[in-house]
């Protein structure tokens, strides 16, 4: 019986089939904006359609994709919930497949944020258990996992509306990619695509050996899952954040007429970066205190949301993506000379860490922009 959606089979013919082989794949996307020529529901279609290819080679069956996600673009009709909500909903499907004598449930997801990767991490581990195995990804990791050198191009595991997932969606339903709605010039660009103009990068042949390398990696993965001899160390999020993630982030420190100091930390690269903690701040070899500083992104798609510094963790992070710059505010005075030297820990994917270092210089109008910030926040 090659059919293993869940919602298609009766009670029977799933129990045959986890009888063969104790496996539950549950795919997780969104309901998120996606550019002018891709669903909304692009993250819902490669989660279900990666675990469908990898049940066709392991066995066990899939479950109805969902969009319970966070993490989401501030971008048009985009849906995105709380972060205990998604837990919540998470935990309850792991109970229930392991109360019915499920053995190894997969949480895949097609909507790729670190913090809901991380989410997901967590809450497989918290429910893994002997005879009970529960593994927590995205596809991204599969894509990094082929990886042996840097990418300083542009990124071929993971993007958003570009080339990588354009083509999957073009692989997977080619009916709902509408390539006439984006830009007829090559260099042009579209609210949402982060990533050069699929029109003329995008192809099915790319979705389809990506699909099926990725589904192949993840078959393997599981059926050594179930024997015990393989576990998720969290290998593949550090090759993703090394080898795609290799440029530097350049950071730039202002300090305004009040005294205070911004920090501008901006993504040279192509790929998105996720800042996931501020670990240490030094001014001329001077620690500072972090209890007052906040950080926020208000580029076009991010909320804006301030954030402050010792909340930040691998579950509430901020992104910055290409060519955006994120803001640190210091807000107490600190009246620190000009050409002083600083030096920020960033943590990056809740996996890494990077040194960056910047000279302070003069801008009054910087003041301005936490204005800007504080009206956002």
């Amino acid at each position: 019986m090659s059919e293993c959606r869940l919602e298609r089979l009766t009670s029977q013919q799933a129990a045959e089939r986890l009888a063969v082989s104790s496996i539950a794949y549950v795919p997780i996307g969104s309901i998120e904006f996606h550019g002018p020529h891709l669903p909304m529901g692009v993250d819902m279609f490669t989660a279900h359609g990666i675990c469908l290819a990898a049940a066709r080679l392991s066995g066990g069956v899939v479950l109805p994709p969902n969009y319970l996600a966070n993490g989401c673009l501030d971008l048009p009709h985009t849906l995105t919930f709380q972060p205990s909500l998604v837990e919540t909903w998470t935990r309850s499907v792991i109970e229930q497949l392991q109360h019915r004598g499920v053995e190894v449930v997969v949480l895949l997801t097609g909507h790729g944020p670190l913090d809901l990767i991380h989410l997901l991490k967590r809450v497989a581990k918290d429910t893994d258990a002997p005879g009970r195995r529960t593994y927590g990804l995205c596809w991204l990791e599969l894509n990094a996992a082929r990886l042996i050198e840097p990418e300083y191009g542009e990124p071929t595991v993971i993007d958003h509306a570009s080339t990588v997932e354009t083509s999957w969606m073009l692989s997977l339903e080619p009916d709902l990619v509408h390539l006439d709605e984006l830009p007829p010039d090559p260099a042009g660009t579209s609210v949402g695509v982060y990533g050069l103009n699929p029109r003329f990068t995008a192809s099915a042949s790319i979705g389809a050996t990506q699909i099926s390398a990725a589904a192949e990696l993840l078959a393997d993965r599981v059926a050594l899952l179930a024997e015990g001899s393989w576990s998720d160390t969290g290998q593949d999020l550090e090759t993703f954040v090394d080898l795609v993630w290799p440029e530097p982030l350049t950071m730039r420190v202002t300090r305004t007429t009040d005294g205070s100091l911004i920090l501008h930390l901006t993504n040279p690269g192509r790929a998105s970066r996720y800042i996931s903690g501020i670990s240490e701040l030094r001014i001329d070899s001077t620690l500072q205190a972090l209890d007052t500083g906040w950080c926020a992104n208000t580029s076009v798609g991010e909320t804006g949301e301030r954030v402050p510094l010792l909340a930040l963790h691998r579950e509430c992070g901020l992104y910055v993506r290409r060519g955006q710059t994120l803001q640190i505010i210091l807000p107490e005075p600190l009246f620190v000379a000009a050409n002083s030297l600083v030096e920020l820990q960033v943590e990056l994917g809740g996996v890494s860490r990077a040194s960056i270092r910047g000279t302070v210089t003069d801008d009054t109008d910087d003041h301005s922009s936490v204005k800007s910030l504080d009206e956002k926040a």
